[in-house]
C-alpha cells in the first residue's frame, strides 16, 4: 500500500508542476492571463484513474478509481506551482504523518506550451505530464507508465482550486 501511496504522490506532484509552469509562462496568442490564472493558486486532487485497469491495492480486483482507494490524509493535499518555476506540496488539513511539515519545496517544474508538455522534477526524478485541460480553475493532467508486466497504462488526474 505504501507503493501506491507514493505513486499517487508522484502522479500529483507531476499535476502540480504542470500547474505551476502555466500560472508562469503566458500562453500564445493571449496576453496571458489564461496562463497566470494558475501561479500560486492551491490544486486539490478531486479524481485519479488509471486506464488500464490494474490492481493497485494487489487485492485480486482491477481497479480504475485510484482515487477512491486513497487515504483521506492524502486526498486533502495540495498543489502549488509557484511563479518562481518551484513546486510546493500542502499536507492539507489531515497529515499522513504527524511529524510531516505542513509545507514543503519538492522540486522544480518546466512546461513547453507547444507540446502542452509539464516536467515535474521531484526528488531527482522528473516525470513528464500532458495537459488536458486547464483553466482558471481546473487543471487535467494525463502520464503514461509501463507496468512491471509491459502494459503501458495512462494515469488521468484532475485537480480543482481550493
Amino acid at each position: 500500500m505504501k507503493n501506491k501511496m507514493k505513486i499517487a504522490f508522484f502522479y500529483l506532484s507531476i499535476a502540480v508542476t504542470v500547474v505551476l509552469y502555466l500560472s508562469c509562462k503566458p500562453s500564445r496568442g493571449n496576453s496571458g492571463t489564461q496562463s497566470a490564472s494558475f501561479v500560486n493558486k492551491k490544486w486539490e486532487m478531486k479524481a485519479l484513474s488509471v486506464a488500464p485497469a490494474i490492481d493497485w491495492d494487489l487485492d485480486g480486483k482491477k481497479d480504475t478509481d485510484i482515487f477512491a482507494l486513497m487515504e483521506g490524509c492524502e486526498k486533502d493535499d495540495v498543489l502549488i506551482l509557484k511563479d518562481d518555476k518551484i513546486v510546493v506540496r500542502n499536507a492539507g488539513k489531515m497529515r499522513c504523518d504527524e511529524e510531516e511539515a505542513q509545507e514543503h519545496q519538492t522540486g522544480i517544474w518546466s512546461y513547453d506550451g507547444a507540446s502542452k508538455k509539464l516536467v515535474l522534477k521531484e526528488d531527482q526524478v522528473a516525470q513528464e505530464l500532458t495537459i488536458v485541460e486547464n483553466s482558471a480553475n481546473k487543471l487535467v493532467v494525463t502520464y503514461k507508465w509501463n507496468a512491471t508486466n509491459g502494459t503501458l497504462h495512462k494515469m488521468t488526474v484532475v485537480y480543482f482550486t481550493r
